[in-house]
Protein backbone atom coordinates (compact mmCIF):
# COMPACT_ATOMS: atom_id res chain seq x y z
CA UNK A 1 0.00 0.00 0.00
CA UNK A 2 2.77 2.36 0.96
CA UNK A 3 4.57 2.22 -2.29
CA UNK A 4 1.14 2.94 -4.60
CA UNK A 5 1.03 5.67 -2.22
CA UNK A 6 4.48 6.71 -3.07
CA UNK A 7 4.20 6.09 -6.61
CA UNK A 8 0.82 8.38 -6.74
CA UNK A 9 2.85 11.81 -5.25
CA UNK A 10 4.12 12.59 -9.25
CA UNK A 11 7.41 14.86 -10.10
CA UNK A 12 8.26 17.98 -11.14
CA UNK A 13 11.95 18.43 -12.64
CA UNK A 14 13.58 21.70 -13.20
CA UNK A 15 16.55 22.84 -15.42
CA UNK A 16 18.19 25.87 -15.59
CA UNK A 17 20.54 26.07 -18.74
CA UNK A 18 22.56 29.16 -20.01
CA UNK A 19 22.18 30.08 -24.05
CA UNK A 20 25.46 31.49 -25.16
CA UNK A 21 24.09 33.72 -28.52
CA UNK A 22 27.35 35.99 -28.65
CA UNK A 23 29.90 35.92 -31.40
CA UNK A 24 32.79 34.57 -29.02
CA UNK A 25 33.19 32.37 -26.06
CA UNK A 26 32.17 33.09 -22.65
CA UNK A 27 32.89 32.54 -19.14
CA UNK A 28 30.67 31.15 -16.36
CA UNK A 29 31.23 30.93 -13.00
CA UNK A 30 28.49 29.59 -11.21
CA UNK A 31 27.21 27.77 -7.67
CA UNK A 32 23.40 26.57 -6.79
CA UNK A 33 21.52 26.45 -3.33
CA UNK A 34 21.66 22.85 -3.75
CA UNK A 35 25.20 22.74 -2.88
CA UNK A 36 26.28 25.63 -0.74
CA UNK A 37 28.75 24.20 0.71
CA UNK A 38 30.90 23.31 -2.74
CA UNK A 39 32.86 26.26 -4.52
CA UNK A 40 31.52 28.10 -7.43
CA UNK A 41 32.47 26.67 -10.82
CA UNK A 42 34.15 28.13 -13.56
CA UNK A 43 33.17 26.56 -17.05
CA UNK A 44 33.88 27.76 -21.28
CA UNK A 45 30.95 28.12 -22.91
CA UNK A 46 31.41 27.90 -26.96
CA UNK A 47 29.19 30.59 -28.84
CA UNK A 48 26.02 29.33 -30.01
CA UNK A 49 26.25 26.48 -27.64
CA UNK A 50 23.86 25.61 -24.10
CA UNK A 51 25.51 24.88 -21.00
CA UNK A 52 23.33 22.94 -18.82
CA UNK A 53 23.83 24.95 -15.31
CA UNK A 54 21.62 22.66 -13.25
CA UNK A 55 18.82 20.12 -12.21
CA UNK A 56 16.68 19.40 -9.61
CA UNK A 57 13.48 17.06 -9.04
CA UNK A 58 11.04 18.12 -6.56
CA UNK A 59 8.36 15.37 -5.19
CA UNK A 60 4.66 16.42 -6.23
CA UNK A 61 3.64 17.52 -9.88
CA UNK A 62 3.63 21.31 -10.00
CA UNK A 63 2.51 23.10 -13.58
CA UNK A 64 3.79 26.51 -12.08
CA UNK A 65 7.07 27.35 -13.30
CA UNK A 66 9.43 28.58 -10.00
CA UNK A 67 11.10 31.52 -10.34
CA UNK A 68 14.22 30.87 -11.94
CA UNK A 69 16.79 32.26 -9.88
CA UNK A 70 15.43 30.40 -6.85
CA UNK A 71 18.38 27.52 -7.99
CA UNK A 72 21.05 29.98 -8.29
CA UNK A 73 23.10 31.19 -5.58
CA UNK A 74 26.00 32.58 -7.95
CA UNK A 75 25.98 33.42 -11.69
CA UNK A 76 28.59 35.65 -13.30
CA UNK A 77 28.97 35.25 -17.12
CA UNK A 78 32.26 37.37 -18.95
CA UNK A 79 33.13 37.53 -22.52
CA UNK A 80 36.33 36.06 -23.35
CA UNK A 81 37.97 39.76 -23.74
CA UNK A 82 36.77 40.18 -20.07
CA UNK A 83 33.71 42.18 -20.21
CA UNK A 84 30.77 41.24 -17.40
CA UNK A 85 27.42 40.73 -18.68
CA UNK A 86 24.84 43.60 -17.73
CA UNK A 87 22.15 41.15 -17.66
CA UNK A 88 20.56 40.68 -14.85
CA UNK A 89 19.81 36.60 -14.03
CA UNK A 90 17.71 37.72 -10.60
CA UNK A 91 15.08 39.22 -13.05
CA UNK A 92 12.70 36.40 -14.23
CA UNK A 93 11.82 38.41 -17.26
CA UNK A 94 15.33 38.00 -18.45
CA UNK A 95 14.54 34.08 -18.27
CA UNK A 96 12.68 31.96 -21.03
CA UNK A 97 10.45 29.46 -19.43
CA UNK A 98 9.19 25.86 -21.21
CA UNK A 99 6.92 23.95 -19.16
CA UNK A 100 5.73 20.84 -20.36
CA UNK A 101 3.19 18.07 -18.68
CA UNK A 102 5.46 15.02 -18.84
CA UNK A 103 2.21 13.03 -17.38
CA UNK A 104 -0.97 13.58 -15.60
CA UNK A 105 -0.94 10.44 -13.27
CA UNK A 106 0.74 10.51 -11.10
CA UNK A 107 1.09 14.31 -12.33
CA UNK A 108 4.75 14.89 -13.82
CA UNK A 109 5.63 18.28 -15.14
CA UNK A 110 8.82 19.45 -16.69
CA UNK A 111 10.18 23.17 -15.86
CA UNK A 112 13.41 24.32 -18.21
CA UNK A 113 14.81 27.82 -17.94
CA UNK A 114 17.10 29.56 -20.46
CA UNK A 115 19.29 32.24 -19.65
CA UNK A 116 20.29 33.91 -23.09
CA UNK A 117 23.43 35.96 -23.60
CA UNK A 118 24.12 38.23 -26.60
CA UNK A 119 26.89 40.55 -27.88
CA UNK A 120 24.61 43.82 -26.97
CA UNK A 121 24.99 42.21 -23.19
CA UNK A 122 28.34 42.99 -22.65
Amino acid sequence: MAISLFSCEGNTRLEWNLQNHSSEDVYVVHKTWDYSSVPPETVSIAAGETYLLGVNDILGGNSTPWDPASFIDTLFVTSAAGALCTKDWTDTENWGIVSQEERRIPSNWSHTYFFRVEDADF
